[in-house]
């Protein structure tokens, strides 16, 4: 269902580009900016991406990539340095 709502949501967005090079959509009177547009779409679409599960996806990638980059650091071997370069000098 994820893939099936990203599939539509940027099939809209290439549809309002191909519309937007044709002409300018003019809404009660005022013309509205593709950046409006976008944001529209992006605004209808946030309640499928909430059905489909986007928020659990992005927290489990956001969760694994944590872990990943945790468990490199907390294995990385600092190389020896010698100890004048750590001295502080007196001010």
């Amino acid at each position: 269902m994820l893939l099936v709502a990203l599939a539509v949501f940027f099939g809209a967005c290439y549809i309002l580009y191909l519309r937007t090079l044709q002409s300018k959509l003019v809404l009660f009177g005022r013309e509205v900016s593709p950046a409006h547009q976008y944001a529209m779409a992006g605004a209808v679409s946030f309640p499928f991406f909430w059905l489909a599960g986007a928020g659990s996806a992005v927290f489990w990638v956001l969760g694994a990539t944590l872990v990943v980059i945790g468990s490199h650091a907390a294995f990385h071997q600092i190389e020896a340095v010698d100890g004048e370069e750590l001295q502080m000098e007196p001010v």
